[in-house]
């Protein structure tokens, strides 16, 4: 039973990875602010389901989180530290694809910080996912 909630963890955790391939692969996405309000409440209740299921606070967000951390230091691999000629197309493309039910949202929080920059939207993608995600934790370990 514990190897079920570990593996249904991780199918609910890439989700939005695979939204944002077909997406990318179709190019026919669901209207980015349709996609935004989904993904937001459906990260919430995967928040909030591998809470409910972990014993374990850390284990939890580990499980919950590990995507995202890949995802995360992907990017800051190919975009930050790499430069355009070392940059591959595949591993660059992953972290994008992850959080593109996301990007909604954070291209209107950096016009607000009157930050437009393309770095910038991605990393406040990522701390967006990271906010709902830990939110809807919290409200399972209730």
């Amino acid at each position: 039973m514990k190897k079920l909630k570990y593996i249904l963890g991780l199918i609910l955790i890439v989700i939005p990875g695979v939204y944002g391939y077909l997406a990318h692969q179709s190019m026919i996405p669901f209207y980015p602010l349709i996609a935004q309000i989904f993904f937001l409440v459906y990260w919430l209740w995967v928040g909030y389901v591998i809470g409910r299921f972990s014993k374990n606070s850390m284990k939890g967000m580990l499980l919950g989180n590990s995507v995202w951390v890949i995802s995360l230091v992907l990017f800051i691999w190919q975009f930050i530290l790499t430069d355009d000629v070392g940059r591959l197309g595949s591993v660059a493309a992953i972290p994008q694809y992850y959080i593109l039910p996301f990007v909604w949202l954070a291209s209107k929080m950096a016009t607000l910080l009157t930050m437009i920059d393309g770095s910038t939207i991605i990393i406040l993608t990522f701390i967006c996912m990271l906010i709902v995600f830990v939110f809807g934790f919290r409200l399972g370990k209730r």
